[in-house]
Parts: C-alpha cells; structure tokens; sequence
C-alpha cells in the first residue's frame, strides 16, 4: 500500500540538495582538469628544456673539440715541417762526414800506394768509401727536394686548416651535433635571439659575433721574419732534447787524439740559416794532425786537399725549410678560446595543450653553454717545452690543446 506521505512527490521534489551539488562538482572536474593540464604542460617544458640543455652542451663542447683538433693538427705539421727540416740537416751532416772519409782515405792512399799489401789494402777501402760517397749523394739528390715538397704540402694543409676555422663550419657542426639530441633545436639562431628581450638579445649577439671574429684571428701565419725567432728556437730546443742530434748538428762531431809527438784532431760542425725566402744547411769536416817540433808544436796540417762540405741548397737549389707557419696569435700567453652555444627550440614544438585558456610563450626555450679550448701541457711529456719548463705558454708547436666545458659565469656573454 502506498504511503499517503510520498504519493503525489517526484524525486527531485523529494531530494532538492541533490541538484545543488551538480554544478559544484562540475567545477571541480574543470579545476582539476585545468591542473592536470597545467602539470603536464609544466612537465613538457621541463623535459624539453632539459633536451634543450644537453643539446647546448653537447653543441659548446663538440665545437671546442673540433677546433682544439684544428689547432694540434696545426701543432703537429708544425713539428713535422721542424722535424723534416732537422733532418735535412742530418743527412747534410752524414753527406759532409761521408766526404771527409773518403778524402781522407785518398789522401792516405796517395801515400800508401806503393808500399806492399797496405797500398793494396787503402786502395780497396778507398773504392769502397768513393762508392759509398756515390750513393749518398744520389741519395740526398732524391731527399733533400722530395722532404722539402713534403714540407710545402703541410704548409698548404695548414692554409686549408686556418680557412676552416674562418667559415662558418663551427657553427654548422655545433648545429648539427645539438639536432641529434633534438631535430627542433637550434643553435645561435638569428631569428630565435632575435625574438628575445632587447637587454638580453645584444650581450648574446655580441657574443654571437664575437666568436665568429675570435675564432679564425686565434691563429696568425708567421714567417722567419717576423717570429721573434720561434722556429729557431724550437729547432735549437729540439737538438738539445736529442743526443744524437745535438752531436751531429748543433754541437761539434768531432774527437782528439794526444800521442808522443803528434796530435791528431777531428773537427765537424753544421748550422742553418733560414729567412722567410729559403733556408739552408752549411756542413763542414775535417781531420787534422801536428807533430812535435823542437820549439814546440807546429801548425795544424789538413789531411786531405780541402775542407770537406756539404750544403742543402747543393741538392735542392730552392730548398725552403720552414719559411713560414702558423701559431697562436699575439704574444705567448695562457690563451684560452671560448665557445659559446645558445640553443633554442620554438614553444610551438613543445607537446602541450593549449585547452583552458593555457596558450603557450611566444619565446622560445633557451639554454646557453659554454665551452673553452685552452693549452695544458701534461705532466712529463717528453716533447720540448717552450718558454718556462713549469708552465710552457701557449703555442702551436706543441699538440697540447685540450677542451672543457665550463660555467657561464666563468666565460664571456652567453
């Protein structure tokens, strides 16, 4: 049987408050709908922008790293082009103390040829040493101009390096190392830094240019003219770092005998001269003897007719050694070269919602690293150290060029 009190009553009419909530939980559904949005949103941007920032890294370092490999290749031909000049010199050294044998031997067999069996026995080893002499100097025929062509083909690698640095070819590679992170990246983009704020938009843009200005002016092409001796005095540091070279070249080859009445000496040198138009290597050997006289020692005498010499520009007439090379710009210093990488990425490429009124910034996400390539000579190394033997200056002479990322505060601009 039906209740008297209910008969005649809808549900709603029943239970009114229950249409009042409707709408509160509606509300609540879009706040939190809104929230949800705005966190993924959130959560979008942070995870690009952390992208973002491992491209600018990757970007800043990988161009450090190309241009430190630039400058040690240029330190590396530079050694090369010291390396093959000093042995040059070398063989010019052997040419001269193979000639002084055999003039020697002649002279001794001019004596000997007519006493029994030791003129026959001067005579075979003076054939011998005329051929030995006859081979050596085809030899350095052949060497002497083929080192020398090898030498000009590493100064035209050196140009080809140099112009390198002097594109835009830094910013290519850093541009592309950042798109393997993020194909939407980009890196010291013109019209992204120009869409940033005015204050912001000229440090970054000095920056910009300034790299592109530091870069190929780090390195300056020198000649023997006017490189306060640098060369030169790398092949003199090189000689001393080496025994054999320091006997052979820069010191005296050369050796005394003290008997009862008779001194017998051998002398030998070599030295070089170079000018940005050529060098040469100038040899010299000879043995000489005195005897004891009754007043005394007499006068040094020569054996042989003359002076025994050998010259580079003898087997190579336009011999040019290391007329002109490349090194750090300026005057020795701890140099240091800073990379600078502003990666951005458009807030259209983001995947966001834009539901709820949550448009996303017209700028872009920015993140900026710095880089730098500096020269740190490690510790016992046995290549000859320019300048102070505790903290060598920076130079292209020695492969020590090594990169590094660095804080921001510590670098310039970015």
């Amino acid at each position: 049987m039906a209740d008297p009190r209910t008969s005649g009553t809808s549900f709603r009419e029943r239970h009114p408050q229950l249409g009042q909530i409707a709408p509160v939980a509606l509300f609540g559904v879009l706040i939190a709908s809104a929230v949800l949005v705005l966190m993924y949103n959130t959560a979008q941007k942070v995870t690009e922008k952390s992208q973002v920032a491992n491209a600018a890294d990757a970007a800043a370092y990988s161009g450090a790293v190309w241009t430190a490999r630039h400058l040690n290749f240029m330190a590396y031909t530079n050694r090369a082009m010291v390396a093959n000049h000093a042995a040059v010199g070398h063989l010019v050294s052997y040419v001269s103390w193979i000639r002084y044998i055999h003039e020697s031997i002649q002279h001794v067999d001019r004596i000997t040829r007519y006493i029994p069996y030791v003129g026959q026995y001067v005579s075979t080893v003076e054939e011998v040493a005329e051929e030995v002499r006859e081979i050596t100097e085809q030899g350095a025929q052949v060497l002497v101009p083929a080192i020398d062509g090898w030498n000009t083909h590493f100064r035209a690698a050196q140009v080809e390096v140099q112009a390198s640095l002097a594109l835009n070819n830094l910013n290519d590679l850093m541009e592309q190392t950042a798109r393997r992170w993020d194909p939407d990246v980009r890196i010291n983009d013109r019209d992204a830094i120009g869409a940033m704020p005015d204050a912001l938009r000229r440090v970054i843009e000095a920056q910009v240019l300034m790299q592109l200005v530091n870069v190929p002016t780090f390195v300056e092409r020198y000649t023997a003219s006017n490189d306060s001796g640098a060369v030169n005095q790398l092949i003199t540091t090189s000689f001393a770092a080496n025994a054999d070279l320091r006997r052979w070249i820069s010191g005296e080859r050369g050796w005394r005998e003290n008997l009862v009445a008779a001194q017998i000496r051998k002398q030998g040198s070599t030295s070089t001269s170079q000018s940005e138009d050529g060098a040469d290597w100038q040899a010299r050997d000879q043995l000489q003897y005195r005897t004891l006289g009754v007043f005394g020692w007499r006068s040094w005498r020569r054996v042989g007719d003359r002076v025994s010499t050998a010259r580079a520009s003898e087997f190579d007439s336009d011999y040019q050694g290391v007329p002109s090379y490349y090194n750090v710009a300026g005057r020795p210093s701890a140099a240091v070269l800073s990379i600078g990488a502003l990666a951005t990425k458009e807030q259209s490429r983001v995947a966001t919602h834009d539901k709820f009124g949550l448009a996303t910034n017209e700028s872009p996400l920015a993140v900026a690293a710095m880089a730098e390539v500096s020269f740190r000579r490690p510790t016992g190394s046995a290549f000859a150290a320019l300048g102070s033997n505790r903290r060598e200056h920076a130079n292209l002479f020695n492969p020590f060029w090594d990169a590094r990322l660095v804080p921001i505060e510590s670098g310039i601009g970015l």
